[in-house]
C-alpha cells in the first residue's frame, strides 16, 4: 500500500502545485508504479477530488482520502459488463432505476464519493422517500479487497444501501449484505440462485459468475426474465 500525504495547494490557478513544487495533477498519476496494490492520497477536499482524479479510472472519495487502486484486469471488467447486462436488461424489461457502472460516481454526501463496480438507482415513485440507490456490487480483486470489505462497504451501510453484493472470486463466494431494521445481516452464497430483494424479480445463479468463458448474458437474462427456477 502506498501512501501520499502531501495536499494540493488551493484550487484556482491553472496548475496548482503542492508545497514541494509538486504539480497537484501528478499526485494523482501512479503511472509509474508497478503492481497491485492502492494508492492513498490523503488530505484530499471534494473539489480536488472532482478537479484532479482522472475520470477513466476508479476512484473513491472517503473522509478526505483519495483511493486509487491497480487498473483492472479483463477478468474484471468482463465479469462487470456481464452483470451490467444482465441488470440492464432486466430494467428494460420491467422498469425501474438506472443502473451505472464505475466509473460512475455515487455521491453520498461531500465526504462519501465512492465508484462502486455497479449500482441501481432507485425509480422515479412519486411521494416514496428514497435510498440513494438500492443495490451496489463489488467484485473483489487482491488491490481492493480490503479497501472493499472495511472503509467502502462501512460508507455503503451508513448510507443506507438497501443491498450491497460483494463477489469474491478468490474463494468463489458472494457476500451480501441486506439492511433489516437498522441494521444489517450478512450472507454467504458458494453457489445456487441468489434473490434480491431491493430488486423484486430479479435473481441469478452464483455459479455463471465464476464460469470461465463468462455465460452468453443474452441467455442468462433470459432465464432471470422467466423467473427463478422451482
Amino acid at each position: 500500500m502506498v501512501t501520499h500525504t502531501d495536499r494540493p495547494a488551493p484550487l484556482g490557478r491553472a496548475e496548482a502545485t503542492t508545497h514541494d513544487g509538486e504539480s497537484a495533477r501528478d499526485v494523482y498519476d501512479r503511472s509509474s508504479l508497478r503492481g497491485d496494490f492502492m494508492v492513498m492520497i490523503a488530505g484530499q477536499t471534494p473539489e480536488d477530488f472532482e478537479r484532479y482524479a482522472p475520470e477513466s479510472r476508479y476512484c473513491d472519495y472517503i473522509d478526505g482520502i483519495v483511493y486509487m487502486p491497480s487498473p483492472a484486469t479483463d477478468r474484471h471488467q468482463d465479469q462487470v459488463g456481464f452483470l451490467f447486462h444482465l441488470l440492464d436488461g432486466f430494467r428494460c424489461e420491467r422498469g425501474g432505476g438506472a443502473v451505472r457502472m464505475g466509473p460512475a460516481v455515487l455521491r453520498l454526501s461531500d465526504q462519501w464519493q465512492p465508484e462502486p463496480d455497479l449500482f441501481v438507482r432507485p425509480g422515479e415513485e412519486a411521494g416514496q422517500p428514497r435510498p440513494p440507490c438500492l443495490l451496489v456490487i463489488e467484485i473483489l480483486s487482491p488491490s481492493t479487497r480490503n479497501h472493499d470489505l472495511g472503509p467502502k462497504l462501512s460508507v455503503y451501510k451508513a448510507s443506507g444501501i438497501p443491498e450491497i453484493w460483494l463477489f469474491d472470486e478468490r474463494d468463489r463466494t458472494v457476500i451480501v449484505e441486506r439492511q433489516v431494521g437498522d441494521g444489517y445481516r450478512r450472507e454467504q452464497r458458494t453457489e445456487g440462485r441468489l434473490d434480491s430483494t431491493a430488486l423484486p424479480g430479479y435473481w441469478l445463479d452464483v455459479a455463471w459468475l465464476w464460469a470461465d468463458p463468462l455465460p452468453n448474458p443474452r441467455r442468462c437474462l433470459e432465464r432471470i426474465l422467466a423467473g427463478p427456477p422451482a
